[in-house]
């Protein structure tokens, strides 16, 4: 008899190529070595090759025993069929187009599933479910003994009514933590005894009338040893928390971890400075008539960074205003002005009145010599550049006033203007009397002081100051 041969049903339905479903339903729950064995096996059905188990074994590098092995682990599937030991023969069976649930051998778990009917006496224990137990036992190698802990835990927190699916995800979370041993899940359940009066409370804390579940355990672990979190804190967290849920509370304290508040009293001005974050997004939004659905992404992204500039909640309203009213009506608008001004080092409140107030007078004599030179328009940030340089260079309002005179007949007078300050400052001409006689020219009468600085201002002077300059770029 060949070492591998098609059942009749298979070859009557199968073709030769790899059926879609194997690779679907089956391979991803089974080893390397498993799928060389079934593929290679597969092959030989296809050749219908008389070949050794031994020959197997040294063409596919592995021991005769793991050749065996491998056969029974997709016996288990009903994908083959082992119909003889010595020698040792199997026979190939049709994939189910429906994923079939893994084989065990009933008498490998005889113990297992009295003892876990005996714990659930109020219902009949499915075929479906003791596989689901079965699979999860294999998969993750858990003794029966340490399966029939993790039960009665899940029973005993949740009642006879309990769902299997909730035990396959307790023990699945125990496995995938390396818990799969009967002493290493009594140390864990026993951590969980300790530690459940503590997490009770905390859960009362949010108003949550339920029992400690094992991930609360985890949770309370990770918040105490973890992130360094002491038990009273804890509690002034959970009743600090909003959202009445532990997942909730956990982002909650993630979020106090990340900004270093460990005690009641940080965390209790940090809650109070986010309220006052919050009212200062909502009043800024006013303000810039502009309608966010939920605020907390404001105080994230403009807030906190404006004030952790220095800018407080009076300077941020004044600018919302100014930008309201100068059609910069958006967040990231006024943002852009925030930048400029902190560029320039204006922080606070006084120091922008004094820059916007300098700024408006200079506009004044900026509009007095566009005046003296014939030039019927409004000050324009090119204007506002041009005094500022003469300005650094040394000259007074009167003597740009005296430039701007002598050049009003010219065809670009300002230009003709600088050229004569430039010239002035080459040879050190900085008052009136050292002009030259044959360029002197009487001094204007309306000529302009810079402002005196003042250091508080009511509601109306700085809504005034917003509406002295027009469209001004900081």
């Amino acid at each position: 008899m060949a070492f591998c041969a098609f059942s009749k049903e298979y070859n009557k339905d199968a073709v030769i190529s790899v059926d879609s479903a194997f690779i679907a339903d089956y391979l991803p729950e089974a080893s390397g070595d498993a799928v060389r064995v079934y593929l290679f096996g597969l092959w030989l059905c296809s050749t219908e090759s008389e070949i050794s188990l031994e020959k197997v074994a040294e063409s596919l590098k592995l021991s005769c025993e793991e050749v065996i092995d491998n056969f029974k682990f997709w016996e288990e599937y009903d994908l083959v069929s082992i119909i003889s030991q010595e020698p040792f023969t199997v026979r190939y069976l049709p994939i189910s187009k429906t994923s079939k649930p893994r084989k065990f051998k009933p008498e490998k778990y005889t113990d297992f599933t009295n003892a876990i009917q005996a714990l659930l006496p109020e219902r009949m224990i499915s075929t479906a479910e003791y596989s689901a137990y079965f699979s999860v036992m294999e998969d993750f190698s858990i003794k029966p003994e340490a399966m029939l802990m993790i039960c009665k835990y899940c029973v005993d927190l949740k009642g006879n009514s309990i769902g299997y699916k909730y035990i396959i995800t307790v023990a699945r979370d125990f496995a995938y933590r390396g818990i799969i041993t009967t002493e290493l899940i009594e140390r864990e359940l026993s951590d969980y005894m300790v530690r459940s009066d503590d997490i009770s409370a905390i859960l009362t804390a949010l108003n949550l009338k339920r029992k400690p579940e094992i991930e609360d355990l985890q949770l309370f672990n990770k918040w105490r040893n973890e992130l360094d979190f002491e038990q009273k804190v804890l509690l002034y967290i959970a009743k600090k928390c909003k959202k009445k849920n532990v997942k909730a509370l956990d982002e909650f304290i993630h979020e106090l971890y990340a900004n270093k508040l460990f005690t009641e009293k940080e965390i209790e001005n940090y809650l109070k400075r986010r309220e006052e974050y919050r009212d200062l997004a909502i009043k800024v939004c006013r303000a810039l008539s502009v309608y966010v659905e939920v605020i907390e992404p404001v105080v994230e992204s403009y807030i906190l960074p404006w004030t952790a500039k220095g800018y407080d909640a009076d300077t941020l309203e004044f600018l919302a205003n100014w930008c309201f009213k100068k059609n910069k009506r958006t967040l990231n608008a006024l943002n852009d002005q925030i930048e400029i001004l902190y560029d320039k080092g204006l922080i606070t409140l006084v120091s922008i009145a004094e820059y916007v107030k300098g700024m408006a007078k200079n506009d004044e004599f900026i509009k007095q010599i566009l005046d003296i030179c014939a030039l019927d328009r409004r000050p324009n940030d090119s204007d506002r550049a041009l005094l500022s340089t003469w300005f650094s260079w040394g000259f007074s309002t009167e003597m740009i006033t005296q430039a701007c005179t002598l050049s009003a007949s010219k065809i670009r007078p300002l230009v003709y203007a600088n050229a004569t300050l430039s010239n002035w400052k080459s040879q050190n001409i900085f008052t009136k009397e050292a002009i030259p006689e044959k360029v002197s020219v009487q001094p204007n009468q309306n000529k302009t002081q810079h402002f005196e600085s003042e250091r508080s201002y009511t509601k109306e002077e700085l809504d005034a100051l917003i509406d002295s300059v027009d469209d001004i770029k900081f």
